[in-house]
């Protein structure tokens, strides 16, 4: 696999730290050597509103905001936000999808059945991964806010980054009291398959 250009577009809730992952991404990435940018918005986000992230990184570098059909990898920290970004995925069915299983459901408003998502999944990819991350975050760290690291976790087997320089990079972006929270959260998205 190629990482000349590689497109990363990630969606979900504000408050579910995807702009902290955003910033441990390409901190990481540059720091291998890449050429990295970058792009949010996050207009509503501090109420709750959706949040789309981009991360663009590689030897060739692009504008911060990919076309639609070019994304190399799809993240959804809530499982319908995915909605928003599958236009970014590619026409061969090549973006990877990873979804979160959490749903975020508003009252006075129909949440879309797991049918209809499958079926609009599987007709925008081959690679679909779905990861308890909510789940997990509250199970077995016990505290919500790491899910965004565990699937940082999870995503490392797609990139071209390390274990251990991720590790690193959570070391530095972390203030001590919290620091052992995020890197167990960290080595359980790393165990998920």
């Amino acid at each position: 696999m190629t990482f000349d250009n590689y497109t990363l577009v990630m969606t979900g809730i504000g408050g579910q730290g995807l702009i902290s992952l955003l910033q441990i991404l390409g901190d990481t990435l540059m720091k291998k050597g890449y050429k990295v940018t970058s792009a949010e918005t996050h207009g509503l986000s501090q109420r709750g509103g959706r949040v789309i992230c981009f991360l663009r990184f590689g030897s060739m570098l692009a504008a911060p905001i990919p076309l639609v059909g070019t994304a190399d990898i799809i993240i959804a920290t809530e499982k319908s936000c995915v909605l928003d970004v599958l236009k970014y995925a590619k026409p061969d069915k090549s973006s990877k999808l990873i979804i979160s299983t959490y749903e975020e459901k508003v009252i006075n408003k129909e949440y879309p059945s797991e049918q209809y998502l499958y079926n609009l999944l599987y007709e925008n990819s081959d690679n679909i991964y779905y990861v308890p991350a909510t789940y997990i975050a509250e199970k077995l760290i016990n505290n919500l806010k790491t899910a965004n690291i565990i699937i940082l976790g999870y995503i490392v087997r797609f990139l071209p980054l390390s274990e251990k320089e991720l590790e690193n990079c959570l070391i530095q972006n972390f203030s001590e009291d919290i620091l052992n929270i995020n890197l167990n959260a960290f080595k359980e998205g790393l165990k998920l398959k």
